[in-house]
């Protein structure tokens, strides 16, 4: 808020994922900060009005997408100038027309978000930081945004501890949380490291999120597996709106998968007002796409087995964080039976 008044910007916030479109068109930004899901929400969104486009509509579209991604990863993509007058233009209108910048943060982005921005010829950049490390710490950089990383630090010393856990050091960590010794002894070692809960790894400069140290499955035979990049992974299906790969004490992984239902009648050919529920042929077309994911990755992240929710991961409900982050504990109590039917 300090530097918007001393750069004499205009603040604008959001209402609610509801409001989105309308909020964009009032407000016009030119720069804005959210968490992936709210980033992906607008996706979705663009991408379901593709697939109800009128054919060479939706083929304009999705061949500006596939340029804007192959110029993105700096390949040839001699159609991307005109494409991004006749298709580029209207989606950046949705966003209100002005935007150039992204902040991303609160939870990992996954690639293809990344890739969508891009292709629109905005700047996607991931951050990090925490309450306790004064807010922001750690950005990319447009002129070396590293995507798949949420930057270099800035004005913080890193560090990874022998477990995988972020450390971090300096003049913008907290002294401690108030009239709470003990807790802060926990968080902050006497060479002043604080442990941030967070498992990353370096990539140069850059740090990457893998994800929370208590989120990380442990399965029956012992592997260790953080599962928040087998969900972005699967969360990259355009016939998946949300997941939840669980399988502590385990022989394998297993799911929960909510559907995007606009996506998956247009696919099937259903009825716009059709009701999506557990078919046969539906479940088909999502083991289609968990076996896409499963083939990319080692045998023992494979997700076994998995089973459809309907009702929608929410504030709420109480199955998401503010942040949009995946109350793992609420969930496993919510659909225990669920679970326990994929063997958990």
């Amino acid at each position: 808020s300090t530097l918007c008044f001393h750069l004499g910007a205009c603040t604008g916030l959001n209402k609610s994922l509801a409001t989105l479109q309308n909020d964009f068109a009032m407000i016009q930004p030119t720069f804005f900060g959210a968490v992936p899901r709210f980033l992906e929400a607008f996706q979705d969104r663009v991408m379901d009005a593709v697939d109800k486009a009128p054919p060479l509509q939706q083929k304009l579209s999705r061949l500006f997408l596939a340029q804007g991604v192959r110029r993105f990863h700096k390949k040839f993509a001699p159609l991307y100038p005109l494409l991004d007058k006749l298709v580029g233009d209207k989606i950046r209108a949705r966003l209100g027309g002005r935007l150039h910048t992204v902040i991303s943060g609160g939870a990992a982005m996954p690639a293809h978000t990344a890739e969508f921005y891009s292709s629109l010829n905005i700047d996607i950049l991931q951050g990090y930081g925490l309450t306790e490390t004064s807010g922001g710490n750690i950005c990319n950089h447009a002129t070396r945004n590293k995507y798949w990383t949420v930057g270099e630090a800035m004005n913080v010393e890193l560090k990874i501890a022998e477990d995988g856990e972020i450390m971090m050091r300096g003049e913008p960590i907290m002294l401690g949380y108030h009239n709470m010794p003990e807790e802060t002894a926990k968080v902050i070692d006497a060479d002043g490291w604080f442990a941030t809960g967070d498992i990353g790894k370096m990539d140069g400069n850059s740090l990457v999120i893998t994800d929370r140290k208590k989120d990380l499955i442990v399965l029956g035979n012992g592997k260790n597996i953080a599962p928040q990049p087998i969900e972005n992974k699967l969360r990259g299906s355009r016939f998946i709106s949300e997941v939840v790969v669980l399988g502590d004490g385990m022989e394998h992984l297993i799911a929960l998968v909510l559907p995007n239902s606009d996506a998956i009648r247009s696919e099937l050919g259903m009825d716009a007002k059709a009701e999506v529920t557990d078919t046969s042929e539906v479940r088909a077309l999502l083991k289609r796409e968990v076996d896409k994911v499963n083939k990319a990755g080692a045998n023992f992240e494979a997700v076994k087995k998995f089973e459809l929710i309907f009702d929608p991961l929410t504030v709420e409900s109480g199955l998401l964080t503010p942040t949009l982050k995946v109350k793992r504990k609420q969930v496993k109590e919510r659909y225990a039976e669920l679970i326990t039917k994929m063997g958990g």
